[in-house]
C-alpha cells in the first residue's frame, strides 16, 4: 500500500513541478559590493608553502541540500577559496559519504549520523571541524492541519525510521500525538519533493531543515508546527549542545596534501566569520545557491546566527559529540538504533583547527559580533543592522 502511495505522490509531484516550475532567485538576489577583501583576510594567518602538486590539485567539496551547510557556498562566492590558493569544485549532493569513501570527494559538509556510520564501517574519513550545533529542523504542515491531532491518519513525509529518532519522539511528545508510526501514512521523500507534494495537496506534513520550512511559510501554503533538534541542547552552548553537522575530510587526501587540508579548514572558518560579519550578503549567497527567494535566505541566516543562538561554528569538543549521542538515550531509543562512535580518536581530530591558525570561536563572537548582532534581536532589528553593514539602501 505504501509503495503505491509513494508512486502516486511522485507522479503528482512531477506534474506539479512541471506546472509551477522552480524559483530562479538569481534574478532577485543582489550580492553587494562591500569592503571585504578575502586576500587581506587570508594574509592574517601564517600559511605553509604549496607544492606544485598542491597548486594543480582540484579539490572536490560537497554539501547537502540544507541550511546547516551554508559556509560551503560562502567560501566559493566570497572568494575565500581562491584567496587561499585553493582550486575547489563545490557540488550539492546527497551522496557525500559514498563519494568521500571512494576518494572521489575530498572534503564535505555532512550530517554527523551518516558520518559516524560510515567511519564505523571503515570509511577513510574523519571530522576535521564542527559546522552546526543543535541541528534545528522543522515539522511543516499544510494549511488544512489546524491542530496537532489533525495529523493522525494523514500522509507524513517524516521517514520510515522516524520512530527510532529523537526528533519525531520529541515532536510527538510536544504535540500530544501518538509516536507510533502505525497511526499515520508515512512515506520517504527528498526535501524538494516534499515541498512540491505539500503544495500540490498530496502531502499533509513533512520534516526538513531550512530553507524548506521558511519557503513554505513565505509562499503561504503551510506553516511550521514544531521545531526539533538533531542533538541535545541546553543553556550552555559550548558544553551543553550536541553537534548535528560536521566538516569532514578524506584521510588519504589529508596525508597526501597536508597544507591543502590546513587551508581548507581555515577557509571553512573564514566562511563562518563572513556569515556572522556580513549576514545580508551571506543570505543572498545562500538564496542564490539554493534557488530560493531572498527573503527566505534572510530568514534562514537569522535563525542560524541569532534566533537559535550561534549555532554555526568551527569549534567543538568531545563533550559536544557525547551530547549528540546522549540525545538518543534521553528518548529511550533502542541501543541498536543509537549511532555510537566506535573509535573517537579515529572519528575526530582537532589537529587542523589547531594548526591552521584560526582564533577561538567564542572570542571572535564576543569581540566582533555580540555588540552589533546580539542574541535576542528581533528579525526586523537584525535585518535593519545587516543592511547598514553591507550598504543596502533599498
Amino acid at each position: 500500500m505504501k509503495r503505491r502511495i509513494v508512486a502516486m505522490l511522485l507522479v503528482s509531484i512531477m506534474i506539479a513541478a512541471s506546472a509551477t516550475g522552480c524559483t530562479d532567485s538569481s534574478k532577485e538576489t543582489v550580492i553587494q559590493e562591500i569592503d571585504y577583501d578575502p586576500a587581506v583576510e587570508a594574509a592574517k594567518y601564517e600559511l605553509g608553502e604549496l607544492t606544485d602538486a598542491d597548486k594543480d590539485f582540484v579539490i572536490q567539496l560537497g554539501y547537502r541540500d540544507c541550511d546547516h551547510m551554508v559556509p560551503s557556498i560562502i567560501g566559493e562566492k566570497a572568494g575565500i577559496y581562491k584567496a587561499l590558493g585553493l582550486n575547489v569544485v563545490v557540488t550539492k549532493t546527497g551522496k557525500i559519504m559514498e563519494a568521500m569513501s571512494s576518494g572521489e570527494m575530498h572534503v564535505g559538509y555532512q550530517g554527523i549520523e551518516g558520518a559516524i556510520k560510515s567511519v564505523n564501517q571503515g570509511a577513510p574519513l574523519f571530522m576535521a571541524a564542527a559546522n552546526h550545533l543543535g541541528g534545528s529542523r522543522y515539522l511543516v504542515v499544510s494549511n488544512d492541519i489546524k491542530e496537532p491531532k489533525d495529523l493522525i491518519g494523514k500522509t507524513l513525509a517524516i521517514g520510515s525510521s522516524a520512530e527510532a529518532k529523537p526528533e519525531w519522539r520529541n515532536w510527538a511528545e510536544q504535540l500530544g500525538i501518538p509516536v507510533e508510526l502505525e497511526n499515520y501514512e508515512v512515506v520517504d521523500m527528498g526535501d524538494k519533493d516534499k515541498v512540491f507534494a505539500l503544495k500540490a495537496g498530496q502531502l499533509d506534513a513533512f520534516s526538513a531543515c531550512d530553507p524548506y520550512g521558511s519557503l513554505v511559510e513565505f509562499e503561504g501554503f503551510g506553516r511550521i508546527m514544531a521545531t526539533g533538534w538533531g542533538a541535545h541542547v541546553s543553556e550552555d552552548m559550548e558544553e551543553g549542545w550536541g553537534i548535528c553537522c560536521i566538516y569532514c575530510m578524506n584521510n588519504e587526501f589529508k596525508e597526501a596534501h597536508p597544507e591543502l587540508a590546513r587551508r581548507l579548514v581555515l577557509a571553512h572558518a573564514l566562511s563562518i566569520k563572513y556569515l556572522y560579519e556580513h549576514p545580508y550578503n551571506a543570505s543572498m549567497m545562500f538564496a542564490e545557491g539554493f534557488g530560493v527567494p531572498p527573503e527566505v535566505g534572510l530568514k534562514t541566516v537569522y535563525m542560524k546566527t541569532i534566533k537559535e543562538g550561534r549555532t554555526i561554528t568551527w569549534q567543538f569538543s568531545q563533550e559536544n559529540l557525547d551530547n549528540y549521542i546522549q540525545y538518543f538515550y534521553d528518548f529511550n531509543i533502542d541501543e541498536k538504533d543509537i549511532p555510537n562512535i566506535d573509535d573517537i580518536e579515529k572519528f575526530m581530530s582537532t589537529d587542523l583547527l589547531e594548526t591552521c591558525g584560526i582564533e577561538d570561536f567564542d572570542t571572535f563572537i564576543k569581540e566582533n559580533i555580540d555588540d552589533n548582532f546580539p542574541v535576542g534581536d528581533t528579525y526586523d532589528e537584525w535585518l535593519s543592522k545587516a543592511k547598514v553593514i553591507d550598504g543596502v539602501t533599498e
